[in-house]
């Protein structure tokens, strides 16, 4: 039986063979495409490793572009010790280069917010004064044609310098400066490249016509200002200052970013405790008390610095600026006045609010629990 059992195995193999379902250079070819593919995998993914980071040297292939930070601090007995040994002057240094970081930060920060402000009101303002000019002589389509063709140029650069030069900047760019803040290190995140085309594009966008504010790009701002004079610099643009390298380290720099983000949203809003308020609730994971009195003291500088130039610019040595810019109408000549009896309706809607507030968070709060139980 075992004989005829193996003749009859022996000729359903021979007639397989014949059939050509059975190819045993077609075998070998699979076996070695095989070991060919799982030699590939043992290389690594990237052959030139890039670094988008210079505060620590990794040893070995970076197979993805975005990075880790570390922003613990080892205490170890060599790090106690680095500390112990250093002199009291030396220390003195480090905490005040640490405020006029802050002050540098606020300056940068307010300075960049007051050109977008000034260069928006002024393109948008001469935009709508052509247009007012055309529609008073009763060219009405070519007054429409001249609308449509500025805001079309406005935004095909504010596109193009985002697509061509800096990708990173595309969006608000408050969710980088999140991840930055929380460990995510990505490339050309806060590069200068990045913060050249945030400020041109938030500029060209808004005088476009497009519905976006400025908060998210003053963030991003704020943050990429930071960035740069934590580094001392960018060494891609051979613009690098040796005496501002004083803190290439993680942990150093978030905190520098932290106070640039709280700048970003004083600069947009003039509101230095809402900035702080934003840095603390909204972007940073990490905090301390000795961060907070930083923040805030940048947060202060934004706001001095904005009011200074707005001031200055308040004589009319600043073209369209203050003129009404983003509007073609003026809301400067009306007078506020307010009564017991306006003051008693605002209470009344305030309560009103907080009320029906509550009630729609309990109605959420209890239909999230029905569509749980639903789902169990």
């Amino acid at each position: 039986m075992d004989r005829r059992f193996n003749r009859d195995h022996e000729d359903e193999a021979n007639d397989l063979e014949n059939e050509g379902q059975l190819d045993t250079n077609g075998v070998d070819r699979y076996w070695s495409e095989t070991s060919d593919k799982n030699m590939s995998n043992l290389e690594p993914l990237l052959r030139r490793r890039i670094n988008t980071t210079s505060q620590i040297a990794i040893v070995g292939s970076n197979v993805c572009p975005i990075e880790s930070l570390d922003y613990e601090i080892v205490e170890n007995e060599l790090f106690k010790q680095d500390w112990r040994s250093r002199k009291k002057i030396q220390i003195f240094q480090y905490v005040v280069l640490k405020w006029a970081f802050a002050l540098v930060i606020g300056l940068g920060t307010g300075l960049v917010g007051f050109f977008n402000n000034i260069s928006v009101e002024n393109i948008a303002g001469y935009k709508l004064l052509l247009v007012t000019n055309l529609m008073g002589k009763n060219k009405y389509i070519l007054s429409f044609f001249v609308y449509t063709a500025c805001n079309l140029v406005l935004a095909t650069s504010a596109a193009a310098l985002c697509a061509f030069i800096a990708p990173a900047a595309a969006g608000s760019g408050i969710p980088e400066v999140k991840a930055y803040l929380n460990g995510i290190d990505a490339h050309s995140m806060l590069a200068p490249s990045t913060l050249f085309v945030k400020i041109a594009g938030s500029v060209l966008g808004v005088s476009a016509g497009f519905i976006v504010g400025k908060e998210g790009p003053m963030v991003h701002t704020g943050a990429c200002i930071a960035s740069l004079l934590g580094q001392g610099g960018s060494r891609k643009y051979h613009l690098t200052w040796k005496w501002l390298r004083f803190f290439k380290n993680d942990r150093d720099r978030r905190d520098l970013i932290t106070c640039g983000a709280a700048a970003g949203v004083a600069a947009a809003f003039r509101a230095p405790v809402g900035g702080v308020l934003f840095a603390l609730e909204e972007v940073a994971s990490w905090w301390r008390s000795a961060l907070l009195w930083r923040t805030f003291f940048t947060t202060a500088v934004v706001a001095v610095t904005l009011r200074a130039f707005i001031q200055f610019c308040s004589t009319g040595t600043c073209g369209m600026f203050g003129e009404g810019g983003l509007i073609m109408y003026d809301v400067s000549s009306a007078n506020v006045m307010y009564s017991a009896s306006d003051i008693l309706a605002v209470l009344l809607l305030g309560m009103l609010g907080g009320i029906f507030g509550g009630l729609y968070n309990y109605g959420v709060d209890k239909v999230v629990r029905t569509y749980s139980i639903i789902n169990e």
